[in-house]
């Protein structure tokens, strides 16, 4: 049992055909370790217990089934107060590098197996993310005609009553800013999930009126991270003719490089915005960087109708869909409000939008 250090202080043993890496981590207790595995891919891990980490990556876990093909293990000591920092190092360094990771967190795209799998083949994953297939309306007309739940919080908010872009008009078909967000939440959720109904509340989740971070009108969570919230506050803006108006933002994530190029306004969008305005920031989570886009509630489809845009957002659902299913999210999720978001959507495409 021989072992080697390189430059970064990491011990590197041959692991082939082990079932157990017990002798490897006598005496240590935290620390960052890195798998290869027989197919060039890699894994970048920590822990502050080694030997009782190990074991569950060998025989399985709700997180992934057994790995059998590791072949090479490297160990490098650190403080538990450094393992987050260094864990999300590594992988970064490891996928600028071209390497192939099996990673989720902090790895939007991890190319490792993935409970998703099983509901949407992985040919109809890249089908999806390409563009090549669309989805069926009448999935999402049949999940618009389910029994009602109930009232939405949304609805009988003060904020979501209000006429949608602060109009003033008698007619009273006019929408409603609680309207415009379940248009916003139905153009997401059917455009950009993939066998949306049928994964309903398992891989995504609608939140209503959340209290997050100020307050939100919804939040659409795709996995475990945000795709679509929409903040209860307003912004100032200015209508054609000069007058200033007061409306809701609706933000939406996409994978990073759809808008920017290492964060700076790609001219593509810069010169012709898919709506107007639409503002672009680039927030980090957990799992990586994206591109973000914040446009007036109720006009998300006219964005959702340039290519590039949907399928960024497209991407990053599949990305957060392989990497975790709601978990916590779904004792949160409100059936009522995504049968109404289902029923606008409905209405808006036979309609032709308001």
């Amino acid at each position: 049992m021989s072992s080697t250090s390189n430059e970064r202080s990491f011990d590197s043993y041959d692991v082939q055909n082990r079932s157990s890496f017990a002798p490897f981590v006598y005496g240590r207790s935290s620390g960052i370790y890195i798998f290869e595995f027989a197919n060039g891919q890699y894994y970048v891990g920590q822990t502050r217990n080694f030997a009782r980490r190990f074991p569950a990556h060998l025989r399985g876990s709700s997180h992934h089934p057994p790995w059998n093909d590791i072949s090479r293990l490297m160990i490098m000591d650190a403080d538990p107060a450094d393992l987050d920092t260094l864990e999300a190092h590594f992988i970064g360094e490891y996928k600028s590098q071209g390497h192939s990771l099996r990673n989720k967190v902090f790895n939007f795209g991890f190319e490792g197996p993935s409970r998703l799998d099983v509901d949407v083949p992985i040919i109809e994953q890249e089908h999806w993310a390409n563009g090549v297939s669309d989805y069926n309306i009448e999935d999402i007309r049949q999940a618009a005609d389910r029994p009602v739940e109930g009232r939405t919080k949304l609805h009988q908010s003060p904020e979501g009553k209000l006429p949608w872009l602060a109009e003033d008009t008698d007619d009273e078909m006019w929408p409603t800013v609680a309207d415009a967000v379940c248009a916003d939440l139905g153009e997401v959720i059917a455009r950009a999930i993939p066998e949306a109904v049928e994964l309903e509340s398992i891989y995504w989740t609608v939140s209503d009126y959340p209290s997050t971070v100020g307050g939100r009108l919804a939040t659409l969570n795709v996995g475990v991270v945000e795709v679509l919230y929409i903040p209860r506050h307003t912004v100032e803006l200015k209508r054609i003719d000069g007058t200033p108006v007061d409306v809701h933002l609706s933000c939406l994530n996409t994978t990073a490089g759809t808008l920017t190029d290492e964060g700076v306004i790609l001219d593509r969008w810069r010169q012709d915005p898919p709506v107007v305005p639409t503002f672009i920031d680039t927030p980090t989570y957990r799992l990586g960087p994206v591109d973000r886009m914040a446009v007036p509630t109720g006009l998300l489809g006219q964005a959702l109708d340039q290519p590039e845009i949907l399928q960024g957002v497209r991407k990053l659902c599949l990305d957060l869909m392989r990497s975790n299913q709601s978990g916590i999210f779904r004792r949160w999720h409100s059936r009522e409000l995504t049968r109404r978001a289902y029923e606008e959507h409905v209405l808006l495409t036979e309609t032709g939008g308001y």
